[in-house]
């Protein structure tokens, strides 16, 4: 079964699943991460949308390369909740079948 989560909550859940693990997330990886799911325009917008929805953030830091990027993370107060729940509720099944 397909997840029938929107892109954003897609990009969302993919998100807060790194955060969980304390790993970064940055553009790129979320890209490859999503490839089956979407295309690059639709990961864009989506972290577009969750900027403005006060979702998610981005902050400046160091990626698995050492090189630096925009590092995507949750907020907190604000989205954790939701999102935790429909990663585990829709997306955890999803994202493990894929790998």
């Amino acid at each position: 079964m397909t997840s029938t989560l929107s892109h954003e909550l897609k990009v969302a859940c993919e998100i807060w699943h790194y955060n969980i693990l304390n790993e970064p997330v940055w553009f790129s990886k979320l890209v490859e991460n999503l490839k089956y799911h979407m295309d690059e325009k639709s990961v864009s917008y989506a972290l577009d949308t969750l900027t403005d929805w006060l979702i998610v953030y981005v902050k400046y830091g160091e990626t698995e390369r050492g090189r630096a990027g925009c590092l995507w993370f949750i907020y907190a107060d604000v989205g954790n909740d939701m999102i935790h729940e429909l990663y585990e509720k829709y997306w955890k099944a999803e994202r493990e079948r894929k790998e």
